[in-house]
């Protein structure tokens, strides 16, 4: 008898962190509000979109896997090693294991080199 509520507290206690984790990742922090003011219209526009979807992504990682997309489109089989959102550049590693440092527009991601 004690080990059922010893179980069903564990289950409440699970759920309940299950949806502070849910409602947790759509609201973003302070933080995060100030890297979405610094990006473009359009990209602040899709951050909260995919935000929205219920993902558990913060601001920064959906930002980088953006960038890792446009860097993985023009520089095939490329890995990203060391990144800068600050100063707009990234390193990457080639399939050759050469590194590349390219930079790009924080407010876009757009790549510049």
């Amino acid at each position: 008898m004690r080990m059922k509520g010893c179980l069903g507290m564990a289950a409440a206690i699970g759920t309940a962190l299950l949806v502070t984790s849910a409602g947790y990742a759509q609201v973003a922090t302070t933080l995060e509000q100030a890297e979405l003011a610094g990006l473009s219209p359009q990209l602040r526009a899709e951050v909260e979109a995919r935000m929205k979807q219920g993902g558990t992504q913060t601001v920064y990682e959906i930002l980088k896997t953006t960038l890792l997309n446009r860097i993985k489109a023009k520089h095939l089989g490329s890995e990203i090693v060391a990144l800068d959102f600050n100063r707009g550049i990234v390193i990457v590693r080639t399939p050759g294991g050469r590194l590349r440092a390219s930079r790009f527009d924080t407010t876009t991601l757009e790549l510049k080199s």
